[in-house]
């Protein structure tokens, strides 16, 4: 028999990006996905309106919301990094055999439907003289996944990630990774030319500072890349408390697009684009949530809400015309977000070192 989780021990909190400290209860629901015991509360700030978690777990408390069986942290690592050509889409059997594979432009519309422009891959910097390859950091690494991606295109790659278990998944794959979060390592400021984090930022207790520690080790010109739901989009309204994507206690945050530009212009950041992805994920996991609260459909509930952390090519296939369309009209669920250091420092441009939104 299992023992039960812990729940972490919780603290009333000011709004995380602007630090005003009037905010009113919007919503309240426990932990769907891994089952840490509890009720949560999502809140929504009086001055600015962004939407976050409040009260938050305490930072010592934080890790009790990771549970061993947390999805990202038991993935499987990839299983080769030495190839350093340009990574290739896994060709499906169908396009493999005649006479699928003839069919004009049918390889092209398998591509075109199945990228979810979920995880960029980074323009490469001008090569340097002495021919050293550029160096990419991803906070949040999990077992190496986007990290394999990277070294497979010839960046050099370091990765931070808080879990153990996780970290050393990586590790095990040849990869440099700090278990930790950014203030428990120590790296040199400037020093990489592209920085990822893939679904992280809304985990985070204080967004803005970790994004400014991205944007001080990044080089100047240097890239960001980031995710992270869409906490604009129709499916919050229509979901409500059955929504995939609160995911409480781990998710602290529920940014909008103008949300996330805000606080990556404080950062420091330049030149944001948010890229609506073409994905529906996150409604199937929400139809999950909804019908596993009746007896009558409570097994077709508990199906689809594990559907997200294992979809099927098939299903992916039949539905991505819908999450192409979402993304079309810029209500896609979840949102790629790509910035840059500007070339002058923040503080030349004017931003202070505390500012808030």
């Amino acid at each position: 028999m299992s023992m039960p989780l812990p729940a972490p021990e919780l603290q009333e909190t000011a709004c995380p990006l602007c630090g005003k400290a009037d905010s009113h209860t919007v919503l309240q629901t426990v932990d769907h996905l891994c089952g840490v015991p509890g009720t949560y509360s999502v809140a929504r700030c009086e001055k600015c309106e962004h939407v976050f978690m409040n009260p938050r777990p305490t930072t010592e408390t934080l890790h009790l919301c990771y549970p061993d069986h947390y999805g990202p942290h038991v993935s499987a690592p990839p299983t080769d990094n030495s190839n350093n050509s340009e990574p290739q889409p896994e060709t499906p059997w169908y396009l493999r055999f005649l006479p699928l594979r003839y069919v004009p432009g049918l390889r092209s519309l398998y591509y075109w439907l199945t990228n979810d422009r979920g995880q960029l891959l980074p323009h490469k910097p001008f090569e340097s003289e002495d021919n050293v390859p550029p160096r990419a950091l991803e906070l949040g690494c999990a077992t190496g996944g986007y990290l394999s991606r990277l070294v497979a295109i010839g960046w050099d790659v370091v990765g931070v990630e808080p879990s153990e278990a996780a970290s050393e998944k990586a590790r095990e794959c040849g990869f440099c990774v700090h278990t930790g979060v950014l203030d428990d390592v120590s790296l040199p400021a400037a020093s990489f030319d592209c920085a990822a984090a893939w679904m992280v930022i809304e985990h985070v207790v204080d967004p803005i500072t970790t994004l400014r520690q991205l944007h001080d080790l990044l080089k100047p010109g240097g890239q960001l890349l980031i995710s992270v739901p869409n906490g604009g989009c129709w499916e919050r309204l229509l979901f409500r408390s059955s929504w995939y994507v609160w995911e409480l206690p781990r998710h602290l945050h529920y940014f909008t697009p103008t949300s996330i530009r805000k606080v990556l212009e404080t950062s420091g950041f330049v030149n944001a684009t948010v890229i609506h992805q073409r994905n529906v994920l996150y409604i199937i996991g929400s139809l999950g949530i909804f019908l596993g609260q009746f007896s009558l459909t409570r097994s077709v509930g508990k199906r689809l809400l594990k559907y997200p952390d294992s979809p099927n090519m098939w299903v992916q296939l039949a539905i991505s015309p819908l999450a192409h369309l979402l993304a079309i009209f810029r209500q896609g669920g979840r949102l790629t977000i790509t910035a840059e250091r500007p070339l002058t420092t923040r503080y030349e441009c004017g931003l202070a070192e505390g500012a808030k939104l």
